[in-house]
């Protein structure tokens, strides 16, 4: 009975799960920095963007912060990301919210994956102007050609629905 409970299991040939070659991707790395302009709207965890600019020095990436009570905190984006295990609920609040900015593009250094999202930002201006933005820092990046990892198939009935539809 165990034998054919591990047969079944099994994805390969030889009884062992097949593993998928790594692959090469192009990623597009910013080489320049973002100053990105918050505003809380709502005590503690509620942020808006009222604006970005690119700079020409990316380890001088900021966030600067407008809190409801008239304090403004400026904040080097390299500390919010070594502070990312820290637990500082207002800063990951505001980590949140610069993950849909173009401060993202420190974060992930992929500009694939920066995207400005329109919700995040104060006013459809606001939004325009980074998305205008984004185009110009795409433009001045380096490409560069990265592995990814392997990974194991999915087996039997990848990607497709077990269920039944109809009759």
């Amino acid at each position: 009975m165990a034998f054919s409970l591990l047969n079944l299991q099994s994805c390969g040939g030889d009884g062992s799960p097949r593993i998928k070659d790594g692959e090469s991707v192009t990623i597009k790395e910013s080489s320049k920095g973002t100053v990105t302009e918050v505003e809380e709207v709502k005590p503690g965890d509620d942020f808006k963007i009222i604006d970005e600019k690119i700079i020409d020095d990316k380890t001088k990436s900021t966030a600067i912060v407008h809190y409801l009570n008239g304090k403004t905190d400026t904040l080097s984006l390299q500390k919010l990301k070594s502070e990312s295990q820290s637990g500082n609920h207002t800063h990951s609040a505001l980590r949140g919210v610069l993950m849909y900015s173009l401060a993202s593009a420190f974060f992930s250094r992929n500009l694939a994956n920066t995207t400005p999202n329109s919700s995040y930002y104060k006013t459809a201006d606001a939004y325009n102007k980074s998305t205008g933005l984004k185009n110009d820092m795409v433009k001045t990046a380096t490409s560069r050609r990265v592995m990814t990892p392997g990974r194991a198939s999915r087996g039997y009935g990848a990607g497709k629905s077990f269920r039944s539809y109809g009759g």
